[in-house]
């Protein structure tokens, strides 16, 4: 008995987490990225005012990959909670797997209002 008592803490001891692969990092992340989308498909406008963009994502060189417009109508501090989580997982992804990206700087849009009851970005 007291073997197996010695021996138990031996065998967890033995057992570490498994490193996840780039394909399970990346399907976290784009599990991420449809909830941030779902909740922005959730809202609806009536005027420009309610329309705004976000920055998503983390380029490796740094900044946004893009933006996504969304209307006021949703849980606002839901979205910027969820994409701030997203950008950090992106982050961590792109320094944990070696990733590179063009460097190129992302605006946030110019032009973006309300067409057919959802917020989008406005042809110019």
């Amino acid at each position: 008995m007291r073997l197996l008592v010695f021996l138990f803490p031996i065998l967890f001891l033995n057992c570490s987490p498994t490193e996840s692969t780039l394909e399970d990092d990346r399907k976290t992340l784009n599990k991420q990225l449809s909830e941030i989308k779902a909740l922005i498909a959730e809202g609806a406008c009536d005027e420009n005012t309610s329309c705004y963009a976000i920055g998503v994502g983390s380029k490796a060189c740094g900044g946004p990959k893009t933006y996504l417009v969304y209307s006021s109508s949703i849980d606002v501090d839901a979205l910027e909670s969820k994409v701030e989580a997203y950008n950090r997982a992106e982050n961590e992804f792109n320094e944990k797997h070696g990733a590179t990206s063009d460097c190129a700087i992302v605006s946030p849009p110019d032009n973006i209002g309300c067409k057919d009851g959802k917020c989008v970005m406005l042809e110019e």
